[in-house]
């Protein structure tokens, strides 16, 4: 389907924009951080993912495509869809959103409109044990070819990535808590820090 859309912002809705495509106008979704940097009038190319079903065909859009992967990392967990991973995104940063499922923090969700306790622990379990996975998702992050080897690729680098953290972001704060915490530190403690490092930036 659109892997993008580039055009002018034509009116701001309090959940998405109308965005004019050479005449066309399409309704697309965005997180609030996303709506917020829109303005009228104002060209903008947004990475798009289209959710169909047999009575709806909608459009969520991002800046980055790091949005727009943890974007559908949301989605492959079970209870979530579109409106409710839309939700989250508006709630917290990226390095939020990380650093509470690191530390199992179930409260951190139940704080965004619509997740319950039962889908803040689904989401933690199942986003905890997707962390560290660097197949699929890190590609559609921007992990470089050929980038399997050294620290820059590591299971601390690959697990900040999977939480939504850029892979630039994600290699500065491995470095860093590696620097505070000692390169032999537990993993899971290395991320915590890293993570910590991010939501103070």
């Amino acid at each position: 389907m659109f892997a993008f859309l580039r055009g002018s912002v034509a009116t701001k809705g309090l959940h998405h924009v109308e965005l004019d495509v050479n005449g066309a106008g399409y309704e697309v979704f965005a997180p609030t951080d996303v709506l917020n940097r829109l303005q009228r009038d104002q060209p903008v190319t947004l990475r798009t993912y289209c959710h169909i079903r047999e009575d709806s065909f909608q459009i969520f859009g991002f800046l980055h495509e790091e949005e727009k992967a943890l974007f559908k990392t949301l989605l492959s967990v079970s209870g979530v869809g579109p409106r409710m991973a839309l939700a989250i995104l508006s709630t917290m940063s990226a390095p939020e959103f990380g650093a509470a499922v690191m530390d199992n923090d179930v409260t951190a969700f139940t704080r965004v409109p619509g997740v319950g306790k039962k889908t803040a622990q689904r989401l933690v379990l199942e986003m905890k044990a997707k962390a560290g996975q660097d197949g699929e998702l890190n590609a559609i992050l921007g992990e470089p070819e050929g980038a399997g080897t050294g620290p820059a690729s590591d299971d601390v680098t690959a697990a900040l990535c999977s939480l939504g953290c850029t892979l630039p972001e994600a290699r500065k704060a491995a470095e860093t808590a590696r620097k505070t915490l000692g390169a032999d530190a537990p993993e899971e403690e290395l991320v915590k820090a890293a993570l910590r490092t991010l939501a103070k930036a």
